[in-house]
């Protein structure tokens, strides 16, 4: 072992991270349940025509809830949008080619303020279970009934960038209400916990994800167990599900880097590795998987951080 490795062990060993310790008193948290299966085949999501057929769109405005008429308006409201603005409403979590931001028309799909990066994942999830949602963050025009995302929803009329902040806003009040011993409400001040996460994703990914999301604590010190949460996202991800982590830092940079601090989405995977949604930025950056089991590296991927803490992992609903 050479002096350098030699010394980024010993880092690594005096630096501790709170789910290594939550972990060390309540044992396994990856749960031995089946991962959810979700709606689409990876093949459905691996090819791009210059524009969204029509069929596509009727048939993700049906999984999402809408009456066939409903459908059917949607589509025909997308057939007078752009081809970008088109997949921004049927796939909003894939960037235009030749770009790596995601965008609702043409702002930026990037968190409003430091404290809505969950927020802000949460809102990217709604947008890919719920096309009338997505149509409603690119032009502002309803179709059918009111997403279930938009509940608590200020009245905006400022453009996309505007939506998408109210959007942000009251998916963290929602988040952070009654997460605090089951009563109470989170500071919002704190970001959003991830069990307030999973209980918001489950409520608007019901419909046109078909799943319910359970957080669980990640310690990316346990290569097998970082393997099994790999694993699990795959498996969702193949089926067009995707993954919130917490990622967050250890005690080498101080006691409040130690806890969850920023929510990334995991939202494909190929040869390359995991694809990833950074809030921060807005952007879809590329993650070897290999890159995952070391922890302790600053990551832009993970916003900065240096580890996975925690997942909202997909299950099948009863």
């Amino acid at each position: 072992m050479t002096p350098t490795s030699t010394r980024l062990t010993a880092a690594r060993l005096t630096a501790v991270q709170l789910t290594s310790a939550l972990r060390a008193l309540r044992g396994r948290s990856v749960p031995c349940v089946q991962s959810a299966a979700g709606h689409e085949p990876a093949a459905a999501v691996l090819a791009r025509s210059s524009r969204p057929a029509a069929d596509l769109v009727r048939a993700r405005a049906v999984r999402a809830g809408l009456a066939p008429d409903g459908a059917a308006e949607l589509a025909g409201r997308v057939a007078r949008l752009t081809d970008r603005e088109a997949w921004q409403v049927v796939e909003p979590l894939r960037p235009a080619p030749g770009a790596d931001v995601l965008r609702f028309g043409t702002a930026a799909a990037r968190q409003v303020d430091e404290t809505s990066c969950g927020a802000a994942v949460l809102a990217m999830l709604a947008a890919q279970a719920d096309p009338a949602l997505a149509l409603w963050l690119v032009t502002g025009e309803h179709v059918g009934e009111e997403p279930a995302a938009l509940d608590g929803v200020a009245p905006v009329s400022s453009g996309p960038q505007g939506r998408l902040a109210a959007l942000q806003a009251a998916l963290h009040v929602r988040g952070t209400r009654r997460a605090l011993l089951g009563a109470l409400p989170w500071p919002t001040a704190l970001g959003t916990p991830p069990w307030g996460a999973a209980r918001v994703a489950t409520e608007v990914c019901a419909g046109g994800l078909g799943v319910a999301y359970r957080s669980v604590m990640v310690d990316d010190t346990r290569p097998d167990e970082v393997r099994a949460v790999l694993a699990r996202a795959r498996r969702s991800l193949a089926h067009g599900v995707p993954v919130p982590l917490y990622t967050g830092g250890d005690t080498s940079h101080g006691l409040a880097a130690a806890v969850p601090r920023h929510v990334v989405l995991l939202t494909g995977a190929d040869a390359a590795g995991l694809r990833l949604y950074e809030p921060s930025t807005g952007r879809e950056l590329v993650l070897p998987e290999e890159a995952v089991l070391d922890g302790g590296v600053p990551r832009a991927a993970y916003g900065g951080w240096s580890h996975v803490c925690w997942a909202l992992l997909p299950v099948r609903r009863a």
